[in-house]
């Protein structure tokens, strides 16, 4: 997990009695050292649900991007020529 710095003091607290009683319960329940660390976790909760949620759209995307393609040595095959051709391609223009 990365590692998050404590907001500066001029930061204000902004939560209402009840949910700062809330937190409270949820740093002693959770094993956090204090609130900062709680919200730390909160926030790596909060990027690792982001990602996962890209993650799952961009697969998504891919499943409704058309019907599959056999991915057969032969398929690779091609794939590695048109590479091989398009290097040779640039290799050629900063030897020109």
């Amino acid at each position: 997990m990365s590692t998050l710095t404590a907001p500066p003091p001029s930061v204000p607290r902004i939560l209402t009695q009840t949910l700062d009683e809330f937190v409270e319960q949820q740093v002693a329940e959770e094993g956090c050292a204090d609130e900062t660390a709680y919200f730390a976790k909160l926030a790596e909760a909060e990027r690792q649900r982001k990602i996962t949620a890209y993650y799952e759209r961009e697969i998504q995307r891919g499943l409704d991007s058309g019907p599959p393609i056999p991915l057969t040595p032969e398929f690779w095959d091609k794939i590695r020529e048109e590479v091989e051709q398009r290097f040779r391609a640039k290799q050629a223009e900063k030897s020109a």
